[in-house]
């Protein structure tokens, strides 16, 4: 009896949800959710945007997944009741005198808006806007107003051993890319026409900001490739699919890299191997770029850029690498959020 007390004990201890991390920045937090009508083929859009509010703003905060499908299950299912350190809707404070920073957060590929809670509230604290789109078709479960659900239509299991596995990987992540491109040219313009009233004619549309992860951060980097107006981008641990570089300032920040990659490749490697070698050597090629940087982190896995880091005390029960919570959630905050105040000049 004092055994299964001591484990029950044990087990609560380590499943006890989020861990209550206090926000970086000066500010307090707001978030709201809107939908752009669909049209010409497209999909409604959800979207989420998280901003800068009064600090002690009285309110309901918002739910760390807006939709109890998305949490994870047993025994990680404390998620689905966990709150997020933003308030629904909180009055945004007076100033400053220029245009408020936009960072476009782009989810994985059958990721959601909501995937990167921590983080993306982590840089509304320190004075952006964050703006998170659920993509149609992609995204996990999108559920509208009146209960329609949309679910992904992405393999959700990839197969890069083989090289028709490679070949057909990109042909439906170049598809997925455009129609990324899309719906985030929808969402500025609706952003534009003052969708949010608080936040209407204090936003920054010109110089824009994008962070992605996993397949996201794949899209961070077309985004800055493709359109001038994306200036700053961070990608967190995903691939780069082809040899157009960013043009404006880019971080990449990757997991801790298996030996073999550090070495010449060797006879019998398989198609994924070969596909990571070509973007490894993509990236290394932007680096040379002085406005690109880098960020290695050792102890970490795929699963520790996003809010899996969450999931318990201890991160190696989460898949989530072996650096700590804390440790690691506050690296990444502050140096992404030190990037983005460089690369889009707040002040100017």
């Amino acid at each position: 009896m004092v055994a299964a007390l001591v484990g029950w004990a044990v087990f609560e201890w380590i499943f006890a949800g989020p861990v209550r991390l206090v926000l970086a920045g000066s500010h307090g937090v707001g978030t709201t959710t809107f939908v752009i009508p669909g049209g010409g083929g497209g999909e409604p859009l959800v979207v989420q945007v998280w901003y800068p509010a009064e600090r002690d703003a009285a309110g309901v905060r918002a739910p760390w997944y807006p939709d109890d499908a998305l949490a994870p299950g047993f025994p990680f299912h404390r998620m689905a009741k966990a709150r997020g350190r933003s308030v629904t809707d909180a009055p945004v404070p007076a100033g400053p005198d220029h245009a408020i920073g936009v960072i476009f957060y782009e989810h994985s590929w059958t990721g959601h808006r909501a995937e990167n809670t921590a983080l993306v509230e982590n840089l509304a604290s320190r004075g952006f806007v964050v703006v998170a789109t659920d993509h149609p078709g992609q995204a996990k479960h999108v559920r509208y107003p009146g209960g329609r659900v949309v679910k992904s239509e992405l393999p959700e299991t990839l197969d890069f051993s083989s090289a028709d596995g490679v070949s057909r990987f990109a042909r439906v992540a170049e598809e997925a890319l455009a129609s990324r491109s899309r719906n985030l040219a929808r969402v500025r313009q609706a952003l534009a026409a003052g969708v949010v009233p608080q936040l209407a004619g204090r936003l920054e549309l010109d110089r824009l900001g994008v962070l992605g992860y996993s397949f996201g951060g794949t899209h961070a980097l077309r985004r800055c490739a493709d359109d001038p107006a994306f200036v700053a981008g961070v990608n967190m641990d995903g691939f780069f699919l082809d040899g157009r570089m960013p043009g404006g300032s880019f971080l990449f920040i990757d997991q801790e890299m298996p030996g073999w990659l550090h070495d010449e490749a060797q006879p019998g490697e398989d198609a994924g191997q070969a596909m990571i070698r070509r973007s490894e050597a993509r990236i290394r090629k932007a680096l040379a770029s002085p406005r690109c940087e880098r960020l290695v982190l050792n102890g970490t896995t795929h699963e520790s850029f996003c809010d899996r880091l969450f999931y318990c005390r201890i991160p190696q029960v989460a898949r989530a690498g072996n650096r700590s919570t804390g440790e690691l959630h506050g690296l990444l905050g502050e140096r992404i959020a030190e990037f983005f105040v460089r690369a889009l000049d707040l002040s100017r």
